[in-house]
């Protein structure tokens, strides 16, 4: 397997294998922004998992993810449930994607100071949507989740998602 490598902030080093540069490859101007990122990460000290938000301090992308009108667990909005996903997501089917200088980064622990990167986006992290079953025995982490995900969506994209539908969280959880 083929692999770039990219020298973190800290002296380490971050690689971006061919799998995973294709992967990127649907995250539209991403991949050219990865020297970059990588020379602003600084690794986990305890050789955990790094997961980490950076700012570019000038508007690099898009993201998908958008601040709504704070709806309760029963009332109506969209949904569409995206690909390789178990349940469907809350959307919104005519927003228009955001500016944003934050790209996210998740990469995985190879040896002392050398990680491999997973994947790549643009936009913030969000919690784990409600029906992830993670959450099912850590209450204050659904809690924080249904908060979020009942005022935020995700601006519906029909090439990663099915068709949206009307429905409500409660209905979705169930």
């Amino acid at each position: 397997m083929e692999s770039t490598l990219f020298k973190t902030k800290c002296g380490g080093s971050i690689h971006l294998t061919d799998s995973v540069k294709e992967h990127l490859e649907a995250h539209q101007g991403i991949l050219g922004l990865i020297p970059v990122i990588a020379s602003r990460v600084i690794l986990p000290i305890d050789g955990g998992r790094l997961t980490s938000q950076i700012s570019l301090e000038r508007v690099v992308g898009q993201s998908s993810l958008i601040e709504t009108q704070k709806i309760g667990l029963s009332e109506t909005a969209w949904f569409a449930i995206r690909k390789n996903r178990m349940k469907a997501s809350r959307v919104v089917p005519d927003a228009a994607q955001v500016d944003t200088e934050i790209v996210s980064i998740v990469a995985n622990p190879v040896e002392k100071n050398t990680y491999e990167l997973v994947t790549a986006w643009f936009g913030s992290f969000a919690p784990k949507e409600p029906w992830d079953p993670d959450l099912a025995d850590d209450p204050s982490a659904y809690e924080e989740s249904i908060n979020f995900w009942c005022s935020h969506a995700l601006v519906h994209d029909p090439a990663e998602m099915d068709d949206p539908f009307e429905s409500a969280w409660h209905i979705i959880l169930t």
